[in-house]
């Protein structure tokens, strides 16, 4: 068995709500693959990528990105050109 199946995932409420959101806009399928696109490590859902990759963006310091647009713009480049 692979135990990073089974590793917790923990993000602030705010970026778990904002993934929410881009997992609902761009219609991201439950699955893998999504993680490389998005320089989060392997082996972790789509779902759970995203989730991580907006708790990366939000945390960062300097704020690379202001607005949700900002973020929606960055991530909408990551995406494979299939899901755009």
């Amino acid at each position: 068995m692979n135990k990073a199946h089974f590793e917790p995932l923990w993000v602030t409420p705010k970026a778990h709500s904002i993934a929410d959101w881009l997992i609902f806009l761009y219609e991201i399928q439950d699955g893998r693959g999504l993680s490389s696109y998005l320089g989060i490590r392997s082996g972790v859902g789509n779902h759970d990528a995203v989730r991580l990759w907006v708790h990366q963006k939000m945390h960062t310091r300097p704020k690379e990105f202001q607005t949700l647009g900002d973020l929606r713009t960055s991530f909408a480049r990551l995406l494979p050109d299939a899901t755009n």
